[in-house]
């Protein structure tokens, strides 16, 4: 898969721009394998650190925050949200693609893109977390009705991409939202018993961030597999002077 981009360089003596092509080679198995990688390592990191606190003996704070996975502003968040404006990116230079050629579906990839960069402000600025602080309810109730109206907005879009795509597309979705919601709602009886502070309660923190890193993971594998489906393009775009 080829992403090339075209930016100005120097100015010549005579006023003609000098332009220098750059070309980004994405392979999307190397690319997923990769991130996979990445958040497999930063979940076994926060587990081994986890049992080995509760079990044996104690980490200090400093340590174990800085692989939390429940926490915010570590490197398991960073690398969520770094991926998800990964994600972000390519979708929108997907959906300006697709308005440039006046594609029946580009408000939809458009809002796919914009989503995703709320997303990772969200992941790096804990926006959901806010949310908590002026309600008893758990921010993922509000969640479930924003879901339903994403769901019936979306139906149509997923009906006219191929079966494969909007499968993949379907089971990243169920993946993230399994964990960003379900497994929120699951694990909400640990907040109200004062057990956040448990084995229990911090071994399924990372079954919830895994499936959502997963399920980021997976949409941008069908993302990256519907873009190079045809040409093995994805995207060439042109700055001109």
């Amino acid at each position: 898969m080829s992403f090339n981009a075209v930016k100005t360089g120097t100015v010549l003596a005579n006023g003609d721009t000098n332009i220098k092509q750059i070309e980004l080679k994405l392979n999307p198995h190397s690319l997923v394998l990769v991130l996979s990688f990445v958040a497999g390592v930063l979940l076994l990191i926060h587990v081994w650190l986890t049992i080995h606190h509760y079990v044996v003996n104690d980490i200090p704070w400093v340590i174990r925050q800085l692989f939390d996975v429940d926490e915010e502003n570590n490197i398991p968040t960073w690398f969520s949200s770094a991926n998800l404006m990964l994600t972000a990116a390519l979708t929108l230079v997907l959906a300006i693609d697709k308005w440039q050629h006046n594609d029946r579906w580009r408000m939809h990839w458009m809002l796919l893109g914009w989503g995703f960069l709320l997303l990772s402000l969200d992941e790096m600025a804990g926006l959901h977390e806010s949310l908590n602080s002026v309600t008893e309810a758990s921010w993922a109730i509000y969640a479930l009705p924003l879901v339903l109206v994403l769901a019936i907005v979306f139906f149509r879009f997923l009906y006219f991409l191929s079966a494969r795509t909007a499968s993949l597309f379907i089971l990243s979705g169920l993946v993230f939202l399994g964990g960003a919601v379900g497994v929120e709602l699951y694990t909400e009886p640990y907040l109200y018993n004062d057990e956040l502070n448990t084995l229990a309660y911090n071994l399924w923190t990372p079954v919830e961030e895994g499936m959502e890193m997963f399920g980021v993971i997976l949409f941008q594998y069908a993302l990256l597999d519907y873009m190079t489906r045809d040409d093995s393009v994805l995207c060439r775009i042109s700055i001109k002077p």
